[in-house]
């Protein structure tokens, strides 16, 4: 770090803890660098734990002393902006498109934050789900990739021998978990659901969530292992590695973890394409995270702090961040497709080309529905899928109940 230059205006940056040591001491050094050429600034980053950031940011909010910036999940713009505490950055949007940055993003990675008439917050990275398969696996079975939704619960009809100890399939199934809406999630948007309509109004039970929901019942009933209704990512990640699951759902990171714990297996894991189901191709999607960077409105520097925002958004400078943890981190620029860090190896180029072109995540393009979004927690988990997977309620019952619990948060949409 660099000590602030006398008379400079004084900038607090707090963000949560998204990588290891090096990706966090990465984004130390960008700021440093900010100080160094801009010594009328002085920026300070402070780094919260992922278990109670959001408690901290609305406490010092609430207080009247919130950082200047900060970043959070993919939500967290819209909650702020609900409370009146996200500063409008549509000045730096029209800066933005007229220099042609827009240009080389992915339009979700910038509309899904025009709110209201205002713009919170904008997305510096994407965090991706995406559906693990053993080469090998396949090989030995005589499959083809499966494209489709009927492909692919019969390849899992042939990779699935639990007498050999092998499951077809791992996935997240546990409650008070957001690993279990997002395989949910998955399906349901490839089916042609979602969460809310164009309007802001809550659709969570529409017979295309309800199609997702019957079909994930069938794929944990028929192809998962017994202990499903218990498993987050780190069960469904153990058993992919130890080779007990020919197909494991699963986030970016998986790709780092599998070349360190099980690197005999790299060479044999692919990546399913975006499978195409009831939806049609037009909804050939994967769940994709677009994580926001913002301004506190109680900001009492909020031109110094565009200056660091627009001077961190630059390709450049997110380049820094996505090398320093190659598979955690998906770009925001096109451009960066082609550089040598998402051309690292297959499974690596091949989610961040997913990313790009399939990506999307609750809020886009019904983000009418934001706050309502951002406010349900786990209760996707706990209500429908959970129980489902676990037998205790039909998936018919669950969605119901979930309409009727969730709505409430919906309504207060203004």
């Amino acid at each position: 770090t660099v000590a602030p230059a006398e008379g400079a205006v004084q900038l607090q940056y707090w963000d949560m803890e998204w990588g290891d040591e090096t990706f966090m001491s990465a984004l130390q050094n960008l700021v440093t660098e900010f100080n160094t050429e801009h010594p009328e600034i002085h920026v300070t980053f402070q780094r919260l734990s992922w278990g109670d950031y959001m408690q901290k940011l609305l406490s010092a909010a609430q207080a009247g002393t919130p950082p200047d910036m900060s970043g959070g999940d993919a939500g967290i713009a819209f909650n702020m902006a609900a409370q009146d505490q996200a500063l409008d950055i549509s000045d730096l949007y029209e800066k933005w498109e007229t220099e042609g940055l827009f240009a080389d993003m992915p339009e979700w990675a910038y509309k899904k934050w025009d709110w209201n008439g205002m713009h919170p917050g904008i997305t510096w990275q994407f965090d991706s789900r995406t559906i693990y398969y053993r080469k090998d696996m396949l090989e030995e079975a005589g499959l083809e990739v499966p494209t489709t939704w009927e492909e692919w619960r019969s390849a899992l009809e042939k990779l699935h021998k639990p007498d050999a100890g092998v499951a077809g399939l791992a996935i997240p199934g546990k409650q008070a978990t957001y690993d279990t809406d997002q395989f949910y999630m998955s399906l349901a948007l490839q089916a042609g659901g979602g969460i809310a309509d164009a309007e802001g109004n809550l659709t969570i039970d529409s017979p295309a969530n309800l199609e997702a929901l019957k079909f994930e019942k069938d794929l944990a009933d028929n192809f998962a292992a017994r202990g499903t209704p218990s498993w987050t990512f780190t069960e469904v990640m153990r058993a992919f590695e130890q080779g007990n699951a020919a197909m494991a759902f699963g986030g970016g990171w998986f790709i780092q973890d599998i070349r360190t714990n099980a690197p005999d297996l790299f060479d044999k894991v692919g990546i399913l394409p975006p499978l195409i189901g009831p939806g049609g191709p037009e909804r050939q999607v994967i769940v994709s995270f677009a994580n926001p960077w913002l301004i506190y409105k109680q900001t009492q520097h909020p031109e110094e702090a565009k200056i660091f925002l627009d001077w961190m958004i630059r390709p450049e400078r997110l380049r820094v961040l996505y090398a320093s943890e190659p598979g955690g981190k998906w770009p925001v620029y096109k451009s960066l497709l082609d550089d040598p860090i998402y051309q690292e190896n297959e499974l690596i180029q091949t989610l961040a080309e997913q990313t790009v072109n399939y990506g999307v995540d609750y809020w886009y393009p019904n983000n009418a529905a934001a706050v309502g979004i951002g406010a349900m927690g786990t209760s996707l988990a706990d209500i429908v899928v959970n129980p489902v997977l676990a037998g205790a309620r039909s998936p018919e019952d669950a969605l119901k109940d979930a309409q009727q619990k969730m709505a409430p948060l919906f309504q207060r949409q203004g």
